[in-house]
C-alpha cells in the first residue's frame, strides 16, 4: 500500500477567512485567494444591534497619508471600535451604498472581531498602551497596498501575530491592506488575503 504525503494546511486560518471577507464586503472591496473555503460575498441581509459610531462624519474622515489611515484603522479594530473602523471606509464606498446600514450588519461585527483575535495575542500590549506603527509607505498614485509585515503592534508585525498558534504550511500566507486616496484623504478600503 502506497501512501501519498499530504501537505499540512494552516487550519487556523480557514475559520478566519470568511469572516474577514464579510467585514470588507460590508465596508469595501476585498480579494481572498488560496482557500477552498474563501468566497467573496455581497452585503449580508440581517441587522443587529451594533454600537453606532459616535459620529459618522468623524469616523469617516480620511487620513493625510496611507500609513496614518492604516494606523487608525488597525487601532480601531484593536480597541474594539468595530463600527468606527467600518465607517472609516465610507467615503470610498460605491455611490448609493449606505455605510451606516452596512456597518451595522452582524457579519461586519463578527469579521472585525476575527481580525482583532488574529492580532490581539497574550503578552502583546494593545492600544493605547501598545502603539500601532506603519513602516514607510510609498504611494505612486491614488492606491497603495500595505503588507501585514509593514504594520507593527507593540513592536511585532501583524504577520508574526497572525501566525501565532498556526500549524502546517504557512509560507504562502499573507495579508495586505488596500488603501485609496479620495478627495485628498486616504482610507483603508479592503485587503488581500492569501492563505
Amino acid at each position: 500500500m502506497t501512501r501519498t504525503a499530504r501537505r499540512p494546511a494552516a487550519r487556523w486560518l480557514f475559520p478566519l477567512v470568511p469572516p474577514m471577507v464579510l467585514l470588507v464586503a460590508a465596508c469595501g472591496p476585498a480579494r481572498v485567494a488560496g482557500s477552498a473555503n474563501a468566497a467573496t460575498t455581497g452585503p449580508p441581509t440581517s441587522v443587529a444591534d451594533v454600537p453606532a459610531a459616535t459620529s459618522s462624519a468623524a469616523a469617516a474622515s480620511g487620513a493625510e497619508t496611507p500609513g496614518r489611515a492604516v494606523e487608525r484603522w488597525v487601532t480601531q479594530i484593536l480597541q474594539a471600535q468595530y463600527t468606527e473602523a467600518c465607517l472609516s471606509s465610507a467615503p470610498a464606498l460605491p455611490a448609493g451604498q449606505d455605510a451606516e446600514s452596512l456597518c451595522r450588519k452582524p457579519q461586519a461585527l463578527t469579521s472585525a472581531k476575527s481580525l482583532r483575535e488574529a492580532w490581539a495575542k497574550p503578552g502583546v500590549k494593545l492600544p493605547p498602551a501598545g502603539k500601532v506603527e506603519v513602516g514607510t509607505v510609498k504611494a505612486t498614485g491614488d492606491k497603495v497596498t500595505v503588507p501585514d509585515t509593514a504594520v507593527k503592534l507593540d513592536g511585532r508585525t501583524l504577520r508574526s501575530l497572525e501566525l501565532i498558534g498556526a500549524s502546517g504550511d504557512v509560507g504562502s500566507f499573507s495579508l495586505s491592506l488596500k488603501v485609496e486616496k479620495r478627495e485628498r484623504a486616504w482610507y483603508v478600503t479592503g485587503f488581500d488575503l492569501d492563505a
